[in-house]
């Protein structure tokens, strides 16, 4: 609500400021009907032609967003007698059509349709046909699904390139908020690679979410969030909450790590990653860091090293701590595991480790682990 009160500040005030007329025109009688509708539509101009944005972007992206139902049976003890009872449960989602490695598919949050067999999930797209999956491929690790289903899609999305988003940006999120399809609402970015998030479906993958206050609740996992030009800039897949509902903090898997992994699947049917055999300490302290002569909240402390893995072909040893991958200054534990799974695999990348409170430039390989 701040944002949308701020926003309409701003506009109000660069519409005031391009309509000279307006600001120099003298008071009216408050009978003079004609004159106030009058100014009124000139100072309305710049908001109808920011609606007119928001409206073809959507009416552009409409078709290339599914509504997914997924009906499950699951064990349930309402009256806490000890004794479970099965029920039929309705769960519902969003996806994105898309071209991936020559194939037409539809991607969307794995946890959208985990454990449901596909005669039980209904994809129903803009033109309101009701299709079945054939072929469902998951990874559990990004918390991402390919769906293919045998009739032709009518479009595909097209992309944005979300490695150009930034902090403040305009946003739309769609989805099916409680089975409610192409729900459409709107906010910013709040913050970009934010990782270890807090989240209520099961573990977040370790990769570096995009923020936003767009209006995101149960059922929206999956739906696009798009940039004003009516790309798919990321798949909506978390929310923050403590109602239960939209508290104004939700996550999104950045477009080009979704990409990435889709073709993975739709090409081998699984996934590999980048691995240099490393554990880290998630308790390395401003203490800790200060005990290894490192005066700012940075560096990852290594607790583990893998045999027979490029850390320990390179000599990396428990207790060095990497201060910077591939040129990027490392923040954190999970920073360092998200620029790993960034990496190109047997790409050698540049490091520098501080061991014993002396630093040194390295390079590391990373090699293919598979991924769930």
């Amino acid at each position: 609500m701040r944002f949308i009160l701020l926003f309409v500040l701003l506009c109000y005030t660069a519409a005031l400021s391009a309509q000279t007329s307006a600001q120099t025109s003298v008071q009216v009688p408050a009978q003079d009907r004609e004159t106030l509708r009058q100014n009124l539509q000139k100072v309305a101009a710049p908001f109808e032609r920011l609606s007119e944005v928001f409206r073809f972007s959507v009416e552009f992206t409409e078709p290339v967003i599914v509504h997914i139902e997924a009906t499950q049976i699951k064990s349930v003890n309402p009256a806490r007698s000890g004794r479970a009872v099965k029920m039929q449960v309705e769960e519902s989602g969003s996806g994105v059509i898309a071209d991936i490695a020559g194939k037409q598919v539809i991607l969307t949050n794995r946890h959208v349709v985990e454990g449901i067999e596909p005669d039980s999930i209904k994809v129903q797209t803009y033109d309101r046909r009701l299709l079945t999956p054939v072929r469902i491929s998951t990874n559990e690790d990004f918390d991402l699904a390919i769906i293919e289903v045998e009739e032709q899609l009518p479009y595909s999305a097209d992309f944005g390139d979300s490695d150009h988003v930034r902090v403040g940006d305009i946003v739309l999120a769609v989805g099916s908020p409680f089975g409610l399809d192409r729900s459409v609402s709107m906010g910013i970015i709040g913050a970009v690679n934010r990782r270890n998030i807090p989240v209520t479906n099961g573990t977040a993958p370790r990769i570096g979410f995009f923020q936003t206050d767009a209006a995101v609740n149960p059922g929206s996992s999956g739906g696009p969030l798009l940039n004003l030009r009516g790309e798919v800039i990321g798949l909506v897949t978390a929310i923050a909450t403590q109602s239960g509902g939209n508290d104004g903090v939700a996550f999104v898997l950045p477009i080009k790590s979704v990409l990435r992994i889709a073709e993975q699947l739709v090409r081998n049917g699984t996934v590999v990653k980048p691995h240099i055999g490393l554990g880290f300490d998630p308790e390395f302290d401003a203490e800790k860091r200060k005990k290894q002569g490192i005066d700012r909240q940075i560096g990852a402390r290594i607790n583990r090293v893998v045999s027979d893995t490029p850390s320990a072909q390179i000599g990396l040893r428990v207790g060095d701590v990497i201060l910077s991958f591939d040129g990027i200054e490392v923040e954190d534990d999970t920073h360092i595991v998200h620029l790993v799974a960034s990496a190109e695999i047997d790409k050698p990348v540049k490091i520098t480790v501080n061991r014993e409170g002396n630093n040194l430039d390295l390079s590391i390989t990373p090699s293919i682990r598979v991924s769930r």
